[in-house]
């Protein structure tokens, strides 16, 4: 009798530990979560410096961009009548590279570490503007594996009509 309350004691206190490991497994769980979000947001932040910095400081970027701008506002119309062959080379890397960022930014959006927010305020406007030249950037091919970034990039222009 004596050794079955013992039993019972000994089966309570591993329960209880049980729920106290898996608590602290869940606050663990969540400051990581926090942790990694934080790291992503800094990492895009450091992201959008070296970009700025690049404009500011590259002898090539920021004349580029005011070319583009005083053709035209929104870079559609943009082709080789108004740029020379190596502004060219350089105004498609570049349309290349925002690509790459908005796509990783969009995995990131689906995943729910980019905000509502962030997204609809700061990226959806700046796809729109690149949209037109990776249309012209990109055959259909292309679009094959990027197929849920398509998608997003055709529902944001279609919000703009």
């Amino acid at each position: 009798m004596h050794s079955d309350k013992l039993n019972r004691w000994l089966t309570l206190g591993t329960n209880v530990s049980v729920l106290v490991g898996i608590f602290l497994l869940i606050v663990e769980i969540n400051q990581n979560n926090e942790l990694v979000r934080t790291q992503i947001e800094q990492a895009r932040s450091d992201a959008f410096v070296l970009w700025q910095r690049e404009i500011a400081s590259g002898d090539h970027v920021a004349a580029l961009f005011a070319k583009l701008t005083a053709i035209d506002e929104d870079w559609r119309n943009i082709d080789s009548t108004h740029l020379d062959p190596v502004e060219m080379e350089r105004f498609g890397a570049v349309a290349s590279a925002r690509f790459y960022d908005y796509e990783n930014m969009y995995a990131q959006y689906e995943r729910g570490f980019v905000s509502e927010e962030y997204w609809h305020g700061r990226i959806a406007p700046a796809i729109r503007l690149w949209a037109p030249i990776w249309a012209d950037q990109y055959t259909d091919d292309q679009w094959i594996t990027r197929q849920g970034f398509k998608d997003e990039i055709d529902r944001i222009m279609e919000e703009q009509n």
